[in-house]
């Protein structure tokens, strides 16, 4: 039953109008003054309040707009009542907050009518209240899950800081606002040789947490077998593919495996469709793509990866990256990203991989202490010889 708070200094007014209310089955309180009239509102949360203008202390306008300055009765609607026709009153009373008005003398039934349009709008104002509760305590809820996600996610990728036979292996990862597709795996194979598994994942939020899990653990589980770097992702590719077919479409991981040999000073390297790292040398002061195609991990189960090789020399350099470095102001024009990443690390090629590592990120990452991009997490690993 919908509750009417009735505000008018004249008794006979108040009960006229308790009587067309009562027999139209609404709950009816009353008062025949603005400071009572306040007090009431906050504390019994009427559905409608017929407001007389006229009121012994507080004037009906005055009252109006101090019920709708305050957060807890803003939503109350209020019919004004007055006794004067002029459009400046009805100015007045709307510029007050009052959300309709009716002049006296009034007939019943146009009384009725107001308060039915009235709670009708009230009706759907609290219809819209609660939902947006609701929503609020769903995102708060998606908020906690994307946060663990994130969590999640961060335990995967230990930045990485050491060195194995003069050969300096070092990562930096740059967290997005949400959660983000990366995943790099850095782990030792036996005295020589050292595994770089760079990855990113489709998609973001909770599902691309859950897949860099599921990615990580197909790449540990798979490496005590010493497979090639192109048989490892062919494997992965199957077990992937096996796991989400016909169950959910546009999953997929883009991902690079390097196998280095530290002592033989030699990479072995495959590519399912991940961005291509780059190889510095030294001695001819050149950058080139380590070039080698193949699809991402997830689109064709039969998928076979091609395997490459290269020599590095003292003083070489392989820089190895995810897709986030190019697309914060590169996105549209990888070429030209691809010629300013060469013109940078040949001119700091020198440099401690820490500080090259920085300088990259100054320059296409960061500016003013503050990520250009924070839509999309970066990955950046430095093998530096």
């Amino acid at each position: 039953m919908d509750k009417i708070l009735v505000v008018d200094d004249i008794e006979e007014n108040i009960e006229l109008i308790k009587l067309f209310l009562t027999n139209s089955n609404y709950e009816v309180i009353t008062t025949n003054n603005g400071k009572t009239a306040i007090e009431m509102a906050q504390t019994l949360s009427p559905d409608l309040i017929i407001l007389d203008v006229m009121l012994p202390d507080i004037d009906g306008y005055e009252v109006c707009r101090r019920l709708k300055s305050d957060n807890n009765t803003e939503y109350i609607s209020i019919l004004i009542v007055t006794v004067h026709r002029s459009i400046d009153n009805r100015i007045k009373a709307l510029e007050a907050g009052a959300d309709d008005f009716i002049t006296k003398p009034f007939d019943h039934i146009t009384l009725l009518s107001k308060i039915k349009s009235l709670l009708r709008i009230k009706h759907l104002s609290d219809q819209l209240k609660q939902k947006y509760a609701e929503l609020q305590e769903k995102n708060k809820q998606i908020e906690q899950q994307l946060e663990m996600a994130k969590q999640i996610q961060h335990s995967l990728i230990q930045e990485a800081n050491f060195s194995v036979n003069d050969v300096k292996f070092t990562s930096k990862y740059m967290p997005a606002q949400d959660v983000g597709g990366d995943l790099y795996d850095i782990i030792k194979l036996d005295d020589n040789s050292v595994g770089v598994f760079i990855a990113d994942v489709s998609g973001h939020g909770i599902s691309s947490a859950l897949l860099t899990s599921m990615l990580k653990m197909l790449f540990r589980n798979l490496l005590p077998y010493n497979y090639e770097p192109n048989k490892l992702l062919e494997q992965m590719n199957r077990e992937f593919s096996n796991i989400f077919a016909n169950k959910v479409s546009d999953v997929y991981a883009a991902a690079f495996y390097a196998k280095i040999d530290t002592k033989a000073k030699k990479i072995y390297y495959s590519n399912a469709g991940h961005s291509l790292p780059l190889f510095v040398k030294n001695s001819s002061h050149t950058a080139d793509e380590l070039e080698i195609n193949g699809l991402p991990i997830g689109l064709m189960e039969d998928a076979v990866y091609d395997l490459k090789s290269n020599v590095f020399e003292n003083g070489d350099l392989i820089l190895f990256y995810t897709d986030g470095l190019c697309d914060c102001i590169y996105k549209n024009n990888p070429e030209e990203f691809i010629e300013e990443l060469k013109k940078l690390i040949l001119k700091f090629k020198n440099h401690h991989p820490e500080e090259i590592i920085e300088l990259i990120l100054d320059k296409f990452y960061n500016l003013n202490d503050a990520p250009k991009c924070s839509i999309d997490d970066l990955s950046v690993i430095i093998c530096k010889i």
